[in-house]
């Protein structure tokens, strides 16, 4: 199979490649990729590329032909990886590169996402003097690449790279996972199922809507999935003044300060690539954003839980949820939830800083959700102390807080847990995770 590649910008090339590019669960022998010469090649598009090719089946043969390009594009599929990765199916070890780019680097787990995001925050940070704090877009990229986990289900590797050129970043990230509509389809929001059969955008419920895919968890399991960082990210690209371009599934959505352009490609891409460009100059209002969220996508409160429903959640039940989220077990007193509401209850405080200070993947708040539950289902009333965390992302928070309230209850959850100190930004975005949740479901 020849697939020719003659435009990597976005959002036509990206577009025309997704569509170009087979199915990786397709029995194929060999694969070749024709560059044309008559086209800049751009990192961004490689992206998808790369992604693809770590999705196909082992033994699939392919090719780079890049002999109608010139040398200095030669030179560029090499210095970026990107070679190495089509013809070999494999990453070169982290080298230096053009000042300015994170060339391609794949987010495989934990560790690569925390390296990479703070490799493409040091380069806006270092060539971009304007910034004047980089929290909120430490959250924005580490966010948005933990959905690249999230969806991927660790199954292959999703991409992702940077550049800065003056006070513009641009920002590309792909994953080789079912696609934002598919993991609604396969969810058990009944209701997004029905908007999306019924022809709603699954993109736009995605940016607009605080819809989760899931948003009951299963019975006997905390493993649900709430997406918040498409929503925030579309947030901060519409106040930035930047661009952001999402592709997954059937559909394409471009967003800027002007408005928002959808397409429909001939042949779905079985994952997503998000595409941003952001101004560096410009000031991202994380704090409002979270503020505003809570009070526009909300809506009115969902009727809280009885109190017969609250004493049905058993210590027992607690502890079962933690050993779900593979924490060690902890030791807890018989009985039901009532006994843990007392009012005479003792004060357990739990520092965030001890997790450390930049809260920023899903498995941060896993950790602190086990502690947590665990000094409730003791007995305690908890402190949850936020001073000396300087970065958290939703995903952490909703890890963290948010599932565990709705495990518990809502009333019964902000009866025995306090937040105190840190950022306003940090009080902000916890209470906005938690309502989230306990608000709007679809």
């Amino acid at each position: 199979m020849e697939i020719n590649v003659n435009d990597t910008g976005i959002p036509h090339g990206v577009s025309v490649l997704a569509s170009q590019l087979p199915n990786p669960a397709l029995v194929i022998e060999s694969v070749l990729l024709k560059f044309s010469g008559s086209e800049f090649t751009y990192l961004t598009g490689l992206v998808l590329l790369a992604t693809w090719r770590k999705a196909l089946s082992a033994g699939i043969d392919v090719r780079l032909d890049d002999s109608l390009c010139i040398e200095s594009t030669q030179r560029f599929l090499t210095n970026t990886g990107f070679r190495e990765i089509i013809e070999t199916g494999h990453e070169t070890p982290a080298t230096q590169y053009r000042i300015g780019k994170i060339p391609l680097r794949p987010i495989t787990n934990q560790f690569a996402r925390e390296a990479t995001v703070n490799e493409i925050i040091s380069i806006f940070d270092e060539y971009a003097g304007q910034v004047t704090n980089m929290e909120p877009f430490r959250v924005l990229i580490s966010e948005l690449c933990e959905n690249v986990l999230a969806h991927s289900e660790f199954v292959s590797p999703g991409y992702v790279c940077a550049r800065v050129i003056g006070t513009k970043a641009e920002i590309a990230i792909a994953d080789s996972g079912i696609g934002i509509e598919q993991s609604y389809m396969s969810g058990t929001n009944e209701q997004i199922k029905e908007r999306i059969q019924n022809g709603t955008s699954a993109l736009e419920l995605a940016i607009d809507g605080l819809n989760s895919s899931k948003p009951k968890p299963l019975p006997g399991t905390l493993r649900s999935y709430y997406g918040f960082g498409l929503l925030i990210a579309r947030r901060l690209v519409e106040e930035n003044r930047g661009q952001m371009y999402l592709l997954s599934g059937p559909e394409t959505l471009q967003i800027d300060r002007y408005g928002r352009r959808q397409t429909q490609l001939p042949k779905p891409w079985l994952g997503t690539f998000i595409g941003l460009i952001l101004d560096l100059a410009n000031p991202l209002p994380l704090e409002r954003i979270y503020e505003e969220a809570v009070e526009e996508y909300i809506g009115p409160e969902q009727v809280t839980k009885t109190t017969a429903q609250i004493v049905a959640v058993t210590v027992d039940k607690l502890q079962q949820e933690v050993r779900v989220a593979s924490v060690s077990e902890f030791e807890a007193p018989k009985g039901s939830i009532q006994q843990i509401e007392a009012a005479s209850a003792p004060v357990k405080s739990l520092e965030l800083r001890h997790y450390g200070t930049e809260l920023l993947t899903r498995d941060a708040g896993t950790a602190i959700r086990a502690d947590l539950a665990g000094y409730l289902a003791a007995g305690y009333r908890v402190r949850v102390v936020l001073d000396g965390v300087s970065d958290m992302t939703p995903s952490v928070a909703d890890e963290a807080f948010a599932k565990l309230a709705d495990v518990l209850g809502h009333n019964s959850f902000e009866g025995k847990v306090e937040f105190v100190g840190g950022s306003s930004i940090a009080q902000r975005l916890i209470k906005f995770v938690i309502q989230t949740r306990r608000g709007r479901r679809g």
